[in-house]
């Protein structure tokens, strides 16, 4: 009897001693993370072996009991699922944490964090010096920044496809990623402006057009909208598109019917019927057209300002259709352009034209000459020059320009008896000296267009020149004239005129190949050249 009860003892014993063993096996579960609002129950469970504790830091963080809602409780080995109280106490803009607590053998962990949501999530907008505004304003070609502040977690969910967003880099680059997101605590800044396309930037956009950029939280619980506003390109900006990349180097034909232009990079040459087409980009399509004539005398350009009403103007651009006609002309060639000015810049030319504020003089080449003013080149829609297409052939008419600014002086046909009887020669052609100016000695250079009136033919002898002042000849070894090639690499002669003056007489120059007369060419003084 004794025997057995010693046995029982034994395994009661170690039935007591595997339990105690057993209550002790097992660490504090890991901890995990929940993201949860005012007024919600929301649940976290837990598996555990052996007696363990827990309580909240926070007392918006309870726990929901039969017995009511509790800071603390306790429990043993098992899986546990506690249900939470979450409260709106001391609930306020910003996230709240609670961190629940587990202890267990003498030890103690973080078993979850519980993060409130605030009370109200916002978002909210500031201009660059961070004061507060209500909409997102886009730039133009520039970026216009805003900063955003959160406290939740927000991304973009609806930028239109015509805004554009970027963000800038501490480098200073700018990376253009068009999104938008961020995080509590932190302020962004993003960078915006219009995607243009000829029309969309040209109108202001305001807060009653209903654009708007849309913001949600992760879960797409919450949304926040906010206008989109834009104040327009601006009446002191215009952009266009012409027909070509160069607004440079145009060619019209006599009947305006043919536009052509060679491309100085590639030498290919386009053609144009009728007119030239654009597409111009202002601020409510409000711009003003000037036209300049540009008449050169005596190898001198002066440029003359035509109104948009003018009826004397001889080019013509049509808003509606942004398309640029010419005139029908016959004679001498002429040369013209068109600029277009945004309202603003227009409005602040102060005058009676436009032409003292867009024409400047450049004196680089020792001759002050009429050109556009820098700021204004950007508004050119079209330079060119109207002439005759057929062209002349190789050795019809004849070809001078100014020394110094190598612009055309016309040689036209002259018509002189006396002339063409003493010479036995009737292609006669007359042109103009050039002004003198200051201490430099400009002249005319002449291409005759003779054949055999070449380089080799004057080398040998057999393409000669004289120059004569009245009776008197002109002297090539004192500086009155010179044969040489010009800048092409032709046979020219350079006029540089009389030493002792003109005496009122025209200088006349006669050109030979192979001792007969084949042109002749009459040179007129200046009024104040003449003694």
């Amino acid at each position: 009897m004794k025997r057995i009860k010693n046995i029982i003892a034994i395994a009661v014993i170690a039935i007591l001693g595997f339990a105690c063993q057993k209550e002790e096996v097992g660490p504090i579960p890991g901890a995990i993370e929940k993201e949860v609002k005012a007024g919600e129950k929301p649940t976290i469970s837990f598996s555990v072996n052996g007696s363990w504790s827990i309580s909240s830091d926070q007392v918006w963080c309870q726990f929901a009991t039969s017995g009511g809602y509790l800071q603390e409780m306790a429990g043993g080995s098992g899986i546990h699922t506690i249900t939470l109280n979450i409260t709106d106490e001391n609930n306020g803009n910003q996230w709240s944490t609670a961190n629940i607590t587990m202890k267990k053998d003498g030890k103690k962990g973080i078993i979850a964090t519980i993060k409130r949501h605030p009370k109200e999530l916002y978002i909210k907008l500031y201009d660059i010096t961070d004061t507060p505004i209500k909409v997102f304003k886009l730039g133009y070609v520039d970026w216009t920044p805003t900063r955003i502040d959160g406290n939740f977690r927000y991304a973009a969910t609806h930028i239109p496809d015509w805004v554009e967003v970027a963000v800038k880099h501490e480098n200073g680059t700018i990376e253009i990623t068009n999104a938008i997101s961020g995080v509590p605590g932190e302020q962004i800044e993003v960078l915006l402006r219009i995607v243009n396309d000829g029309e969309r930037e040209k109108s202001e956009i305001t807060e009653a057009d209903g654009h708007k950029i849309i913001f949600s939280d992760e879960k797409g619980e919450h949304t926040f909208e906010f206008p989109i506003t834009y104040a327009g390109m601006g009446k002191d900006k215009l952009t266009y598109i012409g027909p070509t990349e160069y607004y440079y180097g145009w060619e019209v034909s006599l009947d305006g019917q043919t536009f052509r232009q060679s491309d100085p990079v590639s030498g290919t040459t386009v053609t144009f019927s009728d007119k030239l087409e654009y597409t111009i980009t202002a601020q409510d399509n409000d711009y003003t057209i000037v036209y300049f004539e540009k008449k050169i005398e005596r190898g001198i350009p002066n440029y003359v300002e035509y109104k948009e009403s003018d009826r004397n103007s001889w080019m013509h651009f049509d808003k509606q259709s942004q398309a640029l006609t010419i005139d029908e002309h016959s004679g001498a060639p002429r040369y013209g352009m068109v600029i277009a000015l945004p309202s603003k810049v227009a409005n602040n030319i102060r005058g009676e034209g436009f032409k003292d504020d867009i024409i400047t003089t450049d004196d680089s080449s020792g001759i002050a000459l009429e050109c556009v003013k820098e700021d204004y080149v950007q508004y050119i829609l079209a330079e060119f020059v109207q002439c005759d297409f057929d062209g002349r052939g190789e050795y019809d008419g004849m070809y001078a320009y100014h020394s110094i600014t190598t612009l055309e002086i016309p040689c036209l046909p002259y018509n002189d008896t006396a002339l063409a009887e003493k010479y036995g020669c009737e292609d006669i052609f007359k042109c103009d000296f050039v002004n003198p100016v200051g201490d430099k000695r400009p002249g005319v250079i002449v291409n005759p267009r003779i054949e055999n009136w070449a380089t080799a033919n004057y080398e040998d002898g057999t393409a000669t020149a004289e120059v004569w002042l009245g009776d008197k000849p002109l002297k090539m070894n004192e500086g009155e004239y010179y044969i040489g090639e010009n800048t092409e690499e032709r046979l020219a002669i350079h006029l540089w005129g009389p030493n002792d003056g003109w005496n009122g007489q025209n200088m006349v120059v006669v050109f030979k190949a192979y001792n007969e007369v084949k042109k002749i060419l009459v040179v007129t003084p200046l009024a104040q050249s003449a003694e």
